[in-house]
């Protein structure tokens, strides 16, 4: 009897601890959670690309802030749906990380996947950046500013644009070019940023949607950058308002960010974000980011998922627009 009155009290005060913790393991939550093995970082790029190098950057940093090993990968196939794949087919337990961009959610919705499963799969837990999209030209282009090059297209010419995998450079030159009367354009896909430039450069395209930090890496000028402030050390480029173009055009940035499969433990994702935070702040990083002409973002989940809801309804909206996707595809 005595027995039994003991287990009893046990699981009296098991079950009150459980509820009085709101139902979760209080000792696995926020920053007590500790890695027991390296955590994967995945990229959706292949080596080199601009994730992969950020990415591998960062986890430079967080070395300064925590005794976690970080181990970074690429799985750049399918314009990043089998980096996608590869996580959501790995256990939830925190040692899996997903770093994307628009591009995967792009491939995504032309495969005309179930957002469900491919989109909201995973936990938006932290956006680091943005990079802002211009029209980039050879430096040695004819084109001196944008207005050459749309009025050269409208006297009857093609604009055709280089672009990597159909992604999200591919939504953005839809949205700019596209909204133009007159001008004809054509999109030209490459499987990697530098087969991009490569074809740029190589004449075989007029012109190339990118972001400011390519004309650090390539010998590119930008005619436009779609950014409501001036970008550093790029201030004489204008913004499409200042052209007479809509505005909203000024607020369409690439993102890149960290994301874990759903169900991933909450102390996990608490003490990742306690990292991204510092990492954000580490001057080190400020230096990095802003040198490549990145802003710096602190996103952490709830904005980051409304940035990634607007970025899935926009391009789904931009792909029905040109008939790239079927129009009862639906999120």
């Amino acid at each position: 009897m005595r027995k039994a009155l003991t287990v009893l009290l046990v699981l009296v005060v098991g079950l009150t601890t459980l509820f009085a913790n709101g139902g979760k393991e209080n000792a696995a939550d926020g920053k007590e959670w500790k890695p027991g093995q390296p955590i994967t970082i995945m990229n959706h790029v292949a080596v080199g690309g601009a994730m992969d190098l950020y990415s591998r950057k960062w986890v430079e940093i967080a070395a300064k802030y925590t005794d976690a090993t970080f181990v970074v990968d690429n799985n750049s196939g399918a314009g990043g749906l089998t980096a996608g794949e590869w996580v959501l087919n790995q256990d939830a337990d925190g040692y899996t990380v997903f770093a994307l961009a628009p591009t995967y959610l792009d491939a995504v919705i032309q495969a005309e996947l179930d957002c469900s499963e491919y989109v909201d799969g995973f936990t938006y837990i932290y956006n680091l950046m943005a990079d802002p999209y211009c029209v980039l030209v050879p430096k040695t282009s004819q084109f001196n500013t944008f207005k050459e090059l749309i009025e050269w297209s409208k006297a009857g010419n093609l604009i055709t644009l280089s672009e990597p995998n159909y992604g999200a450079k591919y939504i953005d030159a839809v949205q700019v070019f596209g909204s133009i009367k007159g001008v004809n354009f054509k999109a030209i896909s490459y499987e990697s940023a530098k087969k991009n430039f490569a074809a740029l450069l190589g004449g075989q395209t007029i012109a190339s949607v990118g972001n400011p930090g390519d004309t650090k890496k390539y010998e590119v000028r930008a005619l436009v950058i779609g950014n409501t402030t001036p970008v550093p050390g790029l201030e004489h480029v204008p913004n499409y308002e200042q052209l007479g173009y809509s505005k909203e055009l000024d607020t369409i940035s690439m993102w890149r960010g960290y994301a874990v499969k759903k169900g991933t433990p909450s102390g996990m994702i608490a003490w990742f974000q306690d990292i991204c935070d510092k990492v954000s702040a580490d001057r080190e990083w400020i230096d990095y980011m802003t040198g490549n002409k990145l802003t710096v973002l602190t996103e952490r989940t709830k904005a980051f998922t409304a940035t990634v809801e607007k970025e899935v309804v926009s391009t789904i909206e931009v792909l029905k627009s040109v008939d790239q996707i079927s129009q009862d595809y639906k999120r």
